[in-house]
């Protein structure tokens, strides 16, 4: 069975996508279980990449699988994707829009690197071996999403 030793590095693009990611996220936030529009936009950015988007047991998260060139073992990337009941008074131009919700714990930045990471090893699927599977956990901030 064929290790993988190096992974690839993302490119400008990718790494220019996850930061609009990341703040188009922070924009727009949503707490435990509702995060409908969150889920919605990886679904659709995974589909987009060509893996395969699996129903979840859950209204909000999402999980999806790619394959590799060749057999391998199967590798599993999480993030959360929740965020606060917080209101936002930071000021920053990607502030968040929905009032009394925040991405404060970073899971806007786990999400978009994950993202990140999925177009990374996408890009490159045929020289990686194994099955790769992305999980995006919905409502880890009250302890509920793991059940997901």
């Amino acid at each position: 069975m064929k290790r993988v030793t190096e992974l690839p590095a993302p490119t400008d693009a990718v790494l220019d996508e996850v930061i609009d990611t990341r703040r188009h996220l922070h924009r727009h936030p949503e707490v435990g279980f509702e995060e409908f529009e969150t889920s919605k936009l990886i679904e659709a950015r995974l589909a987009a990449l060509g893996l395969t988007v699996h129903d979840c047991p859950t209204e909000t998260g999402a999980v999806a699988t790619l394959e590799g060139g060749g057999p391998g073992r199967t590798v599993m990337l999480r993030a959360d994707i929740d965020a606060l009941p917080i209101r936002e008074e930071s000021g920053v131009d990607f502030a968040s829009l929905n009032d009394g919700r925040m991405h404060a714990c970073g899971h806007d930045s786990h999400t978009a690197m994950l993202l990140g990471a999925a177009r990374t090893l996408a890009e490159r699927a045929e020289s990686l071996p194994g099955r790769y599977l992305f999980v995006f956990q919905p409502a880890e901030e009250i302890v509920e999403g793991a059940k997901a």
